[in-house]
């Protein structure tokens, strides 16, 4: 999963998740130069439904962070970035978005790959990459859609690579579909006429001056109270016109 790809079919997952994203609603994104196009550096997102992962590979794309294995060509790091997202065996078992996944180089996690997916990941970002996370692990929503208690990977990658952590939380997503996997794409289908709107946020960087010397537990704290913090931005303000990336 780590080797050098083809980008022509690489970065197909970013055309792909613009195109979903278009069909089923539309972005309104805030915050995006916040986003590094180099690493190493980390980006975390909340996960509610399976259904926010175009919205949000979208919005990275259309920023310039393509969903896919650095191409080392000219502008790679200046003019545009490249995201490796970590992402659930579920995902690489699926039979229409495994083939993706794998071109895009995710890194497969599951409980019997976690300490390989860690290492993969470990090994991106001390190449200066950028490797995307959703540290819930699940799309097990709360009622009100917060971001649940994250996991401890987030925060062992942001302190073994001493790599800043960009906080990125959506609101919304759920419109377009949730719950299990069926019910997800029937209310992406619904969506089509429905067209929702997801508002989507970019923090500023947890820098890593700012967990020097935190045991892991605190660091985990840390990340996820930036992340919620910037869910709540979202989450209870009213929605501002922006520039639409769907």
């Amino acid at each position: 999963m780590i080797g050098t790809r083809d980008n022509r079919a690489v970065e197909l997952v970013g055309a792909v998740a613009v195109g979903l994203t278009r069909l089923f609603g539309r972005v309104e994104p805030d915050g995006l130069e916040n986003l590094p196009l180099t690493g190493p550096a980390i980006v975390a997102v909340n996960h509610t439904t399976i259904a926010d992962v175009p919205p949000v590979l979208s919005t990275l794309y259309r920023t310039g962070l393509r969903p896919s294995v650095p191409c080392h060509q000219d502008g790679c790091g200046t003019e545009h970035g490249h995201v490796r997202f970590i992402a659930s065996s579920m995902v690489f078992k699926n039979p229409f978005i495994g083939p993706l996944a794998r071109q895009a180089g995710m890194v497969e996690v599951g409980r019997q790959a976690g300490t390989v997916a860690l290492k993969a990941a470990k090994d991106s970002l001390a190449r200066g990459e950028v490797v995307g996370i959703y540290p819930e692990g699940d799309v097990a929503a709360t009622a009100d859609g917060s971001p649940r208690r994250f996991r401890f990977g987030v925060a062992r990658l942001a302190l073994d690579a001493r790599a800043p952590v960009i906080p990125v939380a959506h609101h919304d997503a759920r419109l377009i579909g949730s719950g299990s996997v069926a019910r997800s794409l029937g209310g992406a289908l619904t969506s089509i006429v429905r067209r929702p709107t997801v508002r989507l946020r970019v923090g500023r960087p947890v820098m890593p001056e700012e967990f020097a010397g935190l045991a892991v537990r605190d660091v985990v704290d840390l990340v996820q109270k930036r992340v919620t913090d910037v869910w709540r931005s979202l989450a209870h303000s009213e929605s501002v016109p922006r520039e639409e990336t769907a």
